[in-house]
């Protein structure tokens, strides 16, 4: 379990808000462009799952955002990847939980 302060906190929800509208503020469009149009590496398992949370807390706690885009540009490119793919997963999932379906 990770806390975080209310301004990270803030921070979190600033950039997945940003997102949800299209404005992806911790990724440039080209290379969200070019993981997405590349195939999915199937190599996601318990054992990434684990290394992936423990990339999006320290991503967390970087104090700003460009913090935040310094973090992750010194990941390695295949779990740089995988980051991004995890955000946008995180990203759909709030979108899909934030939007009820009304009859």
């Amino acid at each position: 379990m990770i806390y975080v302060s209310k301004e990270q906190l803030r921070q979190v929800e600033y950039l997945i808000g940003q997102s949800i509208q299209g404005h992806h503020v911790l990724f440039d469009n080209e290379t969200v462009r070019r993981i997405f149009n590349s195939p999915l590496n199937a190599n996601f398992n318990e054992k990434g799952d684990e290394e992936m949370q423990g990339h999006i807390e320290k991503l967390i706690l970087q104090p700003t955002i460009m913090q935040k885009r310094a973090y992750l540009e010194r990941l390695p490119g295949p779990t740089f990847e995988k980051m991004v793919r995890t955000y946008f997963s995180i990203v759909e999932n709030n979108l899909y939980e934030n939007n009820e379906v009304k009859h």
